[in-house]
């Protein structure tokens, strides 16, 4: 690796960009970071609370010492670097094989929340530089000497790779803006079929619950954080919306929904085949609007934010629809 100067640059400071865009990231959304320790299920061993407030800055303290740290200082960084990958990567490779769709802000609040099969790839590449970058320390390799190693041509190489990666980033999040834009223009589809069990012992499949007042569906699950702050607000939200629109909560067995003290009992159901989860490949929290025509009204939208945020959209509708006379 030291005879190739600017490969190894590449390597580490593609690795120190990850590791301090996480870290800021992170801090910038500390209730996010919190709850990815819920969403991905990490062992009970790991202080969850301690875990995620020091998390963004052991990896801003490693993204800096990656840059600073003598050839012999390097090999100790590079190998904590690398266990912190391998742990990344062994969580979302368990999570892919939960029974529901995860979502988890392992950047915070930037980048992809669905826990896929994309995710786990993305995780063992940078698990794959890290390991490169211990291979670069053990062979005596640092940034500092490697930069003093770059003639001309080295530089301008490095230059055109940060370029390159800068122009990549921008297509992404242009290609990002135009899927916003075309969900913003929203087509209706007909309702798929799914039963849930609601809180008074009847089944009830979708088409059936909507055949008299449209229905949103709140897809929640016991222990997660964001899910239960997100039920917090269906009381209200249920009061506000009726008579137009029922508030279903939407739990994955029976347990969960009767365990639910967040709102009233009322509002709770149960899915035990998955067939809202699956049927709308949503996560949790989730959000789902039925139509009273049996068409789909909006949605699914999926994580805390877009659920409060779709919350007041639903809201603001019902709010304009004219007054029936009494």
């Amino acid at each position: 690796m030291s005879s190739a100067p600017v490969a190894a640059l590449v390597v580490v400071l593609t690795l120190v960009a990850v590791l301090a865009t996480s870290g800021v990231a992170k801090l910038r959304d500390r209730q996010a970071t919190r709850d990815a320790f819920d969403a991905l299920r990490v062992p009970g061993v790991v202080p969850a609370d301690t875990a995620a407030a020091a998390l963004p800055w052991v990896e801003l303290v490693l993204a800096v010492l990656l840059l600073a740290a003598p050839s012999r200082w390097l090999v100790p960084v590079a190998v904590v670097a690398l266990a912190l990958m391998l742990a990344y990567t062994a969580l979302i490779a368990r999570a892919l094989g939960f029974d529901e769709p995860v979502t988890c802000s392992c950047f915070g609040s930037i980048g992809r929340h669905d826990v896929d099969r994309t995710t786990l790839g993305r995780n063992a590449l940078l698990t794959l530089l890290a390991a490169v970058v211990v291979w670069f320390a053990l062979d005596g390799g640092s940034v500092a000497s490697a930069a003093t190693d770059l003639d001309a041509a080295g530089w301008w190489t490095l230059v055109a790779a940060a370029a390159a990666a800068a122009v990549a980033t921008l297509v992404l999040g242009g290609a990002s803006e135009v899927a916003d834009d075309v969900l913003e223009d929203y087509e209706r589809d007909r309702i798929p079929y799914g039963v849930l069990h609601l809180s008074d012992g009847r089944s009830a499949n979708l088409w059936e619950l909507t055949s008299t007042q449209a229905r949103l569906l709140v897809v929640l699950k016991a222990g997660c954080g964001p899910c239960v702050r997100t039920a917090e607000k269906l009381d209200d939200l249920a009061a506000r919306l009726a008579p137009a629109v029922g508030v279903v909560a939407v739990y994955p067995d029976e347990a969960a929904a009767a365990g639910a003290t967040e709102h009233a009992p009322a509002l709770s159901s149960w899915d035990p085949d998955d067939n809202v989860r699956r049927g709308f490949s949503v996560g949790t929290p989730a959000a789902i609007l039925l139509g009273a025509d049996g068409f789909l009204a909006g949605g699914p939208v999926a994580g805390e934010r877009h659920v409060a945020e779709f919350f007041d959209e639903v809201l603001d509708a019902v709010a304009e629809q004219p007054a029936t006379p009494g």
